[in-house]
């Protein structure tokens, strides 16, 4: 069973955050337009026109036994970061709460497209990892479960990154994510 919820709060609060100082501006992406526009030397504000925007902000796939939440990451990160936003931080808190009647281990791993070095990809995507774990850890306040933060880089794609040679901005979109899988209690 598959459904897609669309995550408003989290997306509105996700835009109005502009880059950090010194970051590239990124190329445009899973169909949405990203322009930049440089308000002082060094930072950078992406404008993004949503009407092109293919890419789900968060599934969740529950196969009767186990559930697996996948969070974009452009929605839980400014690029190239693995420090969680205001509103991802809120949003990781709310997961929490389904997650203190869980047997067995959560997993957290976080994934990344191909574009970039595969060393940079796998540390950040580990690092992204742990940021979530360590949200969810603050969120579930000290109760007795065991979380396990992985970075698999860009090794498990579930979109191709290029098609016929091409640049595929909707299949990298769909790559860089984090899925928190878990038993079912």
């Amino acid at each position: 069973m598959r459904r897609t919820i669309l995550v408003t709060g989290v997306l509105g609060a996700a835009l109005a955050i502009p880059s950090v100082a010194g970051a590239e501006p990124d190329v445009p992406d899973a169909g949405i337009r990203k322009s930049v526009h440089t308000i002082e030397p060094g930072k950078f504000v992406r404008g993004i026109d949503l009407s092109k925007a293919v890419v789900p902000l968060e599934t969740e796939e529950d196969n009767g036994r186990q559930v697996t939440v996948r969070l974009s990451a452009d929605v839980l990160f400014d690029f190239g970061k693995a420090t969680l936003t205001r509103t991802a931080e809120r949003r990781v808190s709310e997961l929490a709460e389904r997650l203190r009647d869980v047997g067995g281990t959560v997993e957290v791993s976080g994934h990344t497209d191909s574009v970039g070095d595969d060393d940079y990809n796998l540390t950040l995507s580990k690092r992204r990892a742990e940021a979530v774990k360590a949200g969810l850890e603050r969120a579930l306040g000290g109760a007795r479960i065991r979380i396990e933060a992985k970075g698999h880089g860009e090794t498990e794609p579930v979109a191709p990154n290029e098609k016929g040679g091409d640049d595929n901005p909707d299949g990298r979109a769909k790559n860089r994510r984090v899925d928190i899988t878990y038993e079912k209690g």
